[in-house]
């Protein structure tokens, strides 16, 4: 019944009801006509009879587009030229027209932000090209609606499908608008190319210089190049072609290539440049498709925004790092600055100084200087870079805060694996050339353990005094796998008994792990002042690994306490007057023969003690050499280390030892070892405190004060004028020799006793108090057992 019935119904009505099951909504127009009977822009609710009544009587249809046809688009091809084009780049999409105009229409799906987008010449455009002429090409959907198969153009010629227009392919609208462009630069290059055979090649060569700048592939431009020349009637087209190949050689190599300037002026056709240009999406860009800075006086400010903008476009690693701008690099030769030695192949911050700006703003833009009668190219003002230095706090630049050469760990637990810049920590990942393995995902204890035995095997014949220093060698290879984590972590010192047993061996092997060299090396300065500048240079250049090699003296300093316990600290650039920000995210490792840590330093350490046993233990005998082994294996003791934290983390973080101040999101490294069965690192601490002179020397001094000057307050001025009794003498000689001056200077000796007030030592501590006048006073007390911690041991940290 229903196949009798649309067998009997006028051909438009059918086709009105294909539409319809397609998705489409038909719109009855006027008969012979494009335009629509009534009002049209709202959904009609059609039946059957509705389809018959409307579209029986000898009218035109016609669909809505876009969103209301399930976002139909329509590309009408006004030129031949483009319709013609058109048959190669949109071939897929279904085409129907008249027998005048065959191919003027395509359909296909796609969300366009715009109801319409023309590719239309100016105005004022009148070559070859009437004023009805102007429309090469256009888009439409919202909004719009167009008469389609089985209607009569008003030519009285019947509109037909050259394909068949079911399933209707969906094209991005990015990628359609990107070949809509091109069809409508190619139609025109076909309407004005030369009908002489002199400039042929020349022309075809220019056009494929200027596709060579666009996304398209070297055999898809010759195939635009020799369709265009075919269509233009070229009897040699097919020699035409071959050329994308060479032009694209020559721009990688920064020589000179005939683009879109030199081609419209062969075909005399410049003052549609502009036009062309936007289609082809080139607006605004120079040579090579950048984006194109015109030197303007007066215009400093905009030209500073454009060189920003075109560096961040560019994706071109340069950062902000807190005050200065800085960039990555791997040194090709081995350095020694500032009394800090690193090899080749070290990744290091460096600061990002003007006359490099200025070459990556001329690398990442085509600056020109425009006259009247000229466009030339030029390079980008001096005054540019160093404006844009000085723009400190307005950057809009990625910010860095280190770097790594191997995979590392997020403060939140996640594997950051993927080379190049990350987001979420601001690190940047080099690997170098270095292949690493993937990473469990959910790693088990089982694995864990595994994992353990392969990042310690290259350890295997270090002469560990104690599980517990072997606890401390495995905790700094894993520290320094993911110091970025932890935004404090502790010292590793490395000692022995005697020199040749492996201090600085150890701490290479490290270093190796970590980066795939050996770490930064230093020795220590003639005094304090001079380790900071040292250690500086160390967080300016974001070292991953730090080894402080074979200490003499005592190991200290406010810098370094800052160093290892603070995620800042400041800093004074080397022979300038500027202090800056910068991150502490390095593992420091100290080597020495006995190694002496000194005043605040004793509870920021962790130390890995080596005893041989033997007299010469340089004289030792090995079949196998751990560095070379480390960098061997490095990839997979990397993987190790990762899988060992990972796998605490997946577990849970299980608490395994009591939470410590200062370090306590560093204890997870401890944590993990200990959950594996290994010894606590934090052991290692008592001996410290134990060794460390200055407490020792504060002990002694409280012992003293206890004998010559009891339990009373007194006030310095007491002991300077004593009587010279044994006791009191021995405390002036005492504080005498604790003080810089070396000299019983009140405001000196003031200073030293207020570093010492509150710190319990050997049972006493060091009390004080303002007394009359503001002369602060000073008494000795007994610390009983109550006040003691429960484990009867000082906390470590």
């Amino acid at each position: 019944m229903d196949s009798d019935r649309q067998t009997s119904d006028a051909p438009v009505a059918i086709a009105a009801r294909n539409y319809l099951a397609q998705g489409m909504q038909p719109l009855p127009l006027e008969v012979r006509g494009k335009k629509p009977v009534g009002k049209w822009k709202h959904a009609i609710e059609w039946t059957d009879d509705g389809l018959k009544d409307a579209f029986s009587s000898g009218a035109n249809i016609g669909l809505r587009l876009g969103t209301a046809s399930n976002n139909l688009i329509d590309l009408d091809f006004d030129w031949p030229e483009s319709g013609q084009v058109g048959s190669m780049l949109f071939s897929e999409f279904p085409a129907f027209g008249r027998g005048g105009a065959p191919m003027s229409h395509r359909f296909v799906r796609s969300e366009m932000s715009k109801g319409r987008t023309v590719f239309q010449l100016p105005a004022r455009w009148t070559k070859g090209v009437g004023a009805s002429g102007l429309m090469v090409l256009e888009l439409r959907g919202d909004g719009h609606q167009t008469m389609v198969p089985p209607s009569i153009h008003p030519s009285g010629e019947r509109v037909e499908w050259l394909d068949s227009f079911n399933d209707l392919p969906t094209c991005s609208a990015d990628v359609l608008l990107r070949r809509a462009g091109l069809c409508a630069f190619l139609a025109v290059i076909v309407r004005y190319y030369p009908q002489a055979s002199g400039q042929r090649d020349e022309v075809c060569l220019a056009l494929a210089g200027v596709l060579s700048r666009t996304s398209f592939c070297e055999t898809e431009i010759d195939r635009f190049v020799e369709l265009v020349s075919g269509l233009a009637g070229d009897e040699e087209a097919h020699k035409r072609a071959g050329k994308a190949k060479s032009s694209r050689g020559k721009l990688a190599c920064g020589e000179n290539v005939w683009g879109l300037p030199e081609l419209c002026r062969k075909l005399d056709i410049s003052e549609l440049e502009p036009t062309l240009r936007k289609w082809l999406g080139f607006e605004g860009q120079g040579a090579n498709g950048l984006p194109q800075i015109s030197i303007n006086p007066g215009e400093r400010p905009r030209m500073v925004d454009d060189a920003e903008r075109a560096l961040i476009s560019s994706g071109a690693d340069v950062f902000q790092r807190y005050d200065e701008l800085v960039r990555v690099v791997r040194l090709d030769t081995p350095s020694s600055e500032g009394g800090v030695g690193r090899p080749i192949g070290a990744l290091l911050i460096r600061p990002a100084p003007a006359p490099w700006l200025t070459e990556q703003f001329s690398r990442v833009a085509h600056w020109v200087r425009v006259t009247d009668d000229s466009v030339k190219r030029a390079d980008p003002p001096a005054y540019i870079a160093s404006t844009f230095l000085a723009r400190l706090g307005s950057w809009r630049l990625r910010a860095l805060t280190g770097v790594t050469a191997t995979p590392t760990l997020r403060p939140d637990g996640s594997l950051l694996a993927e080379p190049g810049y990350d987001a979420q920590t601001q690190i940047y990942y080099d690997p170098g050339a270095a292949q690493f393995p993937l990473i469990p995902n959910r790693p088990t204890r089982e694995q864990a353990a595994a994992a353990l035995d392969v990042m310690a095997n290259p350890f295997r014949d270090f002469a560990f005094a104690d599980e517990a220093s072997r606890s401390v060698a495995l905790a700094a290879v894993l520290t320094a796998l993911v110091r970025q984590m932890f935004p404090s972590a502790p010292l590793f010192a490395i000692d022995a008994p005697a020199a040749g047993t492996g201090k600085s061996l150890l701490a290479e092997c490290v270093g190796i792990i970590a980066s795939g060299h050996r770490p930064a090396m230093m020795s220590q300065g003639a005094n304090l002042e001079e380790d900071q500048k040292r250690l500086g240079s160390v967080l300016m250049t974001g070292d991953r690994v730090l080894v402080i090699d074979n200490c003499d003296k005592p190991v200290e300093g406010d810098f370094l306490c800052s160093m290892l316990t603070q995620s800042e600290v400041q800093v004074r650039i080397l022979g300038k007057s500027e202090v800056v920000r910068l991150p502490t995210r390095c593992t420091v490792i100290a080597t020495g023969n006995n190694l002496v840590v000194s005043g605040d330093m004793s509870r920021r350490v962790l130390r890995c003690r080596l005893d041989a046993q033997v007299e010469r233990p340089d004289q030792r005998q090995f079949d196998f050499d751990p560095r070379e082994e480390a960098l061997a294996g490095r990839a997979s003791i990397v993987c190790a280390g990762l899988t060992v934290l990972r796998a605490f983390i997946e577990a849970g973080r299980p608490p395994q030892t009591d939470r410590i101040g200062s370090f306590d999101q560093w204890n997870l490294v401890r944590d993990a070892l200990v959950w594996l069965g290994q010894a606590d690192p934090e052991e290692t601490r008592h001996d410290i405190l134990a060794d460390d002179p200055n407490r020792n020397t504060l002990i002694g001094l409280l012992s003293l004060w206890e004998k010559g000057l009891g339990e009373d307050w007194i006030v310095i001025a007491d002991i300077l004028n004593s009587p010279h009794a044994a006791e009191i003498e021995e405390i002036r000689r005492e504080l005498i020799s604790a003080t810089r001056q070396k000299e019983f200077n009140p405001r000196s000796v003031g200073r030293y006793l207020a570093k010492q007030v509150d710190r319990i030592a050997g049972g006493r501590v060091l009390r004080a108090e303002a007394g009359s006048g503001g002369v602060k006073r000073y008494r000795l007390e007994r610390v009983g057992a109550s006040n003691q911690p429960a484990s009867g041991k000082e906390l470590p940290f």
